[in-house]
């Protein structure tokens, strides 16, 4: 297997790598983890301006742009069953292959103008989520030691932002050219979102868990989520205060195409360089820096932290609403906000799991945090759709800087308790 031969010379075995000593095991699997994110980021460079697309160019209404905000955890709803079956066959690879597949459709809006139609071909391509994000999870899990896990995987999301950010510019100023070049965006998107799913599972083969759960009949999954919500109160507790965080991030999302839009009157460049290029900043700057704090801090208290500074994203919105002379500048500010909060919650929503995960259920932790984002994305979305149409931009922005506040202070809280009961040896 590739992850058994050497990829160095003998003498290269244990040299540093970003101050760690890494295994060549390790090596091999963090060239492929970078291909693989510097695929995804033209995949990425696209699917910052779904929104945008499909508002301002394909002429969506607030329902259809409500229920594009909702495709991408809906999707994930089946993410915690498909998890406990790949965990107990470890069939990573071909779990991820699978997904993979699920990512070429997309292409077919070469042949369409209907965002009805783009909607299917984006269930199916955020469906392929529920088994290609928890088999990385246990890639990461398998392959990169404790310790090394939070540094390395900042540096793959800094590799993929390093791509995505002039991906993104790209795209807005191919749509501000010729709106038509639409069309061929995402006959790209879903070639290398396939790409980037395929590099993973190559990455997976041959992997063996050290614990493999014995059996995989439905009977046995039932029981599993039971002995997860009843045995693990702080990982249940830590997937609550996710969830107030989840409102807050997806009860702003159908807002903004549309303040974007019928407020600021921004042009797809302009979008693309507030949502698809500062707002992912934080990713390329930040993450390897926020990688490794994380693998030192409590995910309590990490969570709790990047919550804080992701609810200045929506008080300075409020601001741009407000203030319409300073509307565009504030806009930006916002996303600045948002870059650095979010590289942080990104780390902790593909990362945490495995703190919280027994040997062997790795990707059922993860399955069950990402099932947990579909449950959301059946409520919030809504919610912060009828709040923009009956309280206006202002009213859905306040709404969000509340969940992110109140996440942040729980998370914050029970950090704070468990270290006064001596729960967080070393954290602490």
């Amino acid at each position: 297997m590739f992850f058994n031969r050497r990829v160095l010379p003998p003498d290269m075995e244990g040299r540093s790598l970003f101050g760690m000593s890494l295994t060549d095991d390790e090596k091999g699997a963090f060239k492929l983890h970078l291909i693989s994110q510097v695929l995804g980021a033209v995949a990425v460079g696209v699917m910052m301006n779904h929104d945008y697309i499909a508002t301002n160019g394909l002429g969506a209404s607030v329902m259809q742009i409500t229920l594009l905000t909702m495709i991408w955890p809906v999707s994930n709803l089946f993410s915690v069953l498909v998890s406990h079956f790949v965990d107990s066959t470890n069939r990573h690879s071909s779990a991820i292959f699978m997904g993979a597949a699920l990512r070429l459709p997309i292409a077919l809006m070469f042949f369409s103008s209907s965002v009805n139609f783009m909607l299917i071909l984006l269930f199916l391509y955020f469906s392929s989520n529920s088994l290609v994000i928890p088999g990385q999870n246990a890639v990461m899990r398998s392959r990169y030691k404790k310790g090394h896990r939070g540094l390395l995987f900042g540096w793959t999301m800094s590799a993929l932002n390093l791509f995505a950010l002039p991906a993104a510019m790209m795209v807005g100023a191919l749509l501000d050219a010729d709106f038509s070049y639409y069309r061929w965006l995402f006959v790209f998107e879903g070639v290398m979102g396939c790409a980037q799913a395929s590099v993973m599972g190559l990455m997976a083969r041959g992997m063996k868990d050290p614990v493999a759960v014995a059996e995989s009949s439905l009977s046995d999954f039932f029981r599993s989520i039971r002995q997860v919500m009843k045995g693990d109160r702080e990982f249940v507790k830590f997937e609550a205060f996710f969830m107030i965080y989840g409102f807050g991030f997806m009860t702003i999302q159908p807002a903004i195409p549309f303040f974007s839009q019928e407020v600021l009157g921004l042009s797809y460049e302009q979008y693309a360089l507030a949502k698809g290029v500062i707002g992912q900043l934080g990713l390329l700057l930040l993450a390897p820096f926020l990688g490794a704090k994380m693998d030192k801090l409590h995910p309590f208290k990490f969570t709790g932290v990047v919550c804080m500074i992701l609810a200045g994203f929506p008080l300075l919105l409020v601001g741009s609403s407000l203030i319409p002379s300073l509307g565009i500048p504030l806009f930006y500010a916002a996303w600045v906000a948002f870059a650095i909060g979010i590289a942080g919650v990104v780390l902790s929503w593909n990362m945490s799991s495995m703190f919280f995960a027994p040997e062997g259920r790795t990707a059922t932790y993860q399955g069950l945090h990402v099932t947990a984002t579909a449950m959301r994305g059946f409520f919030a979305p809504v919610l912060g759709s009828v709040v923009m149409e009956y309280f206006g931009f202002t009213a859905n922005f306040l709404l969000s800087f509340f969940f992110f506040s109140t996440a942040s202070i729980l998370f914050l809280i029970h950090y704070r308790k468990r270290c006064r009961m001596g729960l967080n040896p070393g954290f602490c």
